[in-house]
């Protein structure tokens, strides 16, 4: 390994065992030369992913995208900062999407309209109503967008020609985002959707529950009053533990997946760079 590759080290006290830590690789109990694996930032960026997939549903009118343009620069930053990337803010904002169109179109602005203040008794009505199907499907969307979006943020971040300090240059993060935007756009997500997919549907109280306190936040925050967003994160993720442990866990599982989009996206970035 180049001395300038970052290590971080996963240690297994009872065996004595250490790997490097990537996204997408599985550890092997060898003994040997173990695989690479990544998965405190893999649950991370699947805490994350919940919480954009929260933003339709917030209980404030018009906040979604707002709210989702939040979610997904707070990520970039969190997780470049456990990169130690020294991120500008206009490159977090370049790297979250800031300003672009929404890659898969939402139901409808405003849909959160129907979980206004005292909404649960709304919700309970249309709990199998076509309403709650394309607000829990706008959910899904947001949180796989986001969820590859950030799963090939931090594959780049441990790569030279990606995100890594050295010869880093607008032009450079600006490839890196086309790339991760087309990668998304052009392959399948499937086993990504799948999986987020069944985790909101068999959890929607809580997730209910999770979009109520953080929009109760977020409105306070868009109208200008002060509020601590650090510490309601902190409150989302102890509600949402048990719910981002199982599902960090299954979307682990998909190695072949994970290392297919990693190559894709390497294809494509390299391509956007030698041009």
């Amino acid at each position: 390994m180049p001395e300038d590759e970052e290590r971080d080290i996963l240690e297994e006290s009872s065996l004595g065992l250490r790997a490097e830590l990537r996204p997408g690789g599985r550890v092997k109990q060898t003994g040997e030369v173990m695989e690479e694996a990544d998965y405190p930032r893999f649950r991370r960026l699947t805490f994350f992913s919940v919480l954009a997939g929260l933003c339709p549903m917030l209980p404030v009118p018009l906040l979604d995208d707002w709210a989702l343009e939040r979610v997904q620069r707070r990520m970039v930053r969190d997780l470049g900062q456990s990169r130690d990337l020294g991120l500008t803010e206009q490159e977090v904002r370049i790297l979250a999407g800031g300003g672009e169109r929404r890659l898969w179109p939402g139901f409808a602005k405003g849909t959160s309209k129907a979980f206004r203040a005292g909404a649960r008794k709304v919700i309970g009505k249309l709990f199998k109503s076509a309403l709650y199907l394309l607000l829990m499907r706008d959910g899904v969307h947001r949180a796989v967008e986001t969820f590859v979006q950030g799963y090939l943020f931090l594959y780049a971040a441990r790569m030279p020609m990606g995100l890594r300090t050295a010869g880093r240059d607008e032009a450079r993060v600006r490839a890196v985002r086309e790339a991760v935007v087309e990668t998304l756009r052009e392959e399948d997500v499937a086993p990504i959707h799948n999986a987020i997919g069944r985790a909101f549907r068999r959890s929607f109280d809580l997730v209910l529950k999770a979009a109520g306190r953080l929009g109760s936040v977020f409105g306070r925050l868009r109208s200008g009053e002060s509020a601590d967003e650090g510490e309601v994160l902190e409150e989302e993720e102890e509600l949402l533990g048990g719910f981002v442990d199982k599902l960090a866990a299954s979307l682990w599982g998909n190695e072949e997946y994970f290392e297919h989009l990693e190559h894709s996206f390497l294809d494509r970035l390299a391509r956007k760079l030698a041009a």
